[in-house]
Order: structure tokens, then C-alpha cells, then sequence
């Protein structure tokens, strides 16, 4: 169940800072962010007191999600957007 908040939340993350994005010091906090998502999904998770490691695979899926997001997921928004369309407008 935490695979799929991680992916949730990153695909949201990166979705929503895709315009923000502009200036190193705004790519630091994006990864700072990520950090703190990754491992705090592994705390609320319960997999922390059992095996610590697991913070590493959180981290990157939430790493993988949002850049997924901020860089894919506007694009098939746009071509859903297209396919939907009524055929009157």
C-alpha cells in the first residue's frame, strides 16, 4: 500500500512544481521534498523499525513519480484532452 502513495504523491508533486522548477535553489527544495516524502511514507508505513533499508526504494519511487509527473504526465494529459473532445466543438 505504500508503493502506491509513494507513486501517488510523487506524480501529484511533480505535476504541481512542473513550472517551478526554473532555478537551482528551487531544484534543491524539490529534492529536499522528495527526501522527506520518501521517508516519510516509509515511517507512516511501519517498515521503518523493521527494515530500515526500505527508505532507500520509497525515495526513489517518489523520485521516479514526480519527475514522471513533471515531465510525462502533462503531455498525456494534453493527448487525453484531444481524444476526448466532442466531435461538435
Amino acid at each position: 500500500m505504500g508503493e502506491l502513495v509513494a507513486w501517488g504523491l510523487g506524480l501529484a508533486f511533480g505535476y504541481t512544481v512542473r513550472n517551478m522548477l526554473t532555478s537551482w535553489w528551487r531544484d534543491l527544495v524539490a529534492v529536499i521534498a522528495v527526501l522527506t516524502l520518501g521517508a516519510t511514507i516509509t515511517l507512516l508505513g511501519g517498515e521503518m523499525t523493521n527494515e530500515p533499508w526500505l527508505v532507500i526504494i520509497d525515495i526513489g519511487q517518489v523520485g521516479v513519480a514526480a519527475l514522471i509527473g513533471c515531465y510525462v504526465l502533462p503531455h498525456v494529459l494534453r493527448w487525453l484532452r484531444g481524444v476526448v473532445r466532442s466531435p461538435t466543438s
